[in-house]
C-alpha cells in the first residue's frame, strides 16, 4: 500500500464519517430522537437531558473523526 492510496483512504474516511455526525447532529436537533427514545422506554430522562448527553456522545464522535481521520489524511497530504 503506498502513500497515494492510503490518502485515499483517509480522504473518503474523512468525508463518510464528517456526514454520520452531520446527519447525526440534524437527527438529534430536532424533537424526533427525543420522542422515539421515550416511546421505545430507551430513555426516560427529561428532554434537556437526552439532547446534552446526545451532543456530548457527538462531541466525543468529533474528536475522534478529527483524531483519527482528518489529522492523518492532512499529514500525508502534506508528506507528498
Amino acid at each position: 500500500m503506498d502513500i497515494a492510496t492510503l490518502t485515499e483512504f483517509f480522504k473518503y474516511c474523512t468525508i463518510i464519517n464528517v456526514a454520520i455526525l452531520l446527519i447525526s447532529i440534524i437527527t438529534v436537533a430536532s424533537d424526533f430522537a427525543y420522542n422515539m427514545h421515550t416511546k421505545l422506554g430507551v430513555w426516560e430522562g427529561s428532554k434537556e437531558a437526552h439532547k446534552q448527553s446526545a451532543y456530548k456522545i457527538l462531541g466525543n464522535y468529533k474528536i475522534l473523526t478529527i483524531v483519527f481521520n482528518a489529522v492523518p489524511y492532512f499529514a500525508l497530504c502534506c508528506c507528498i
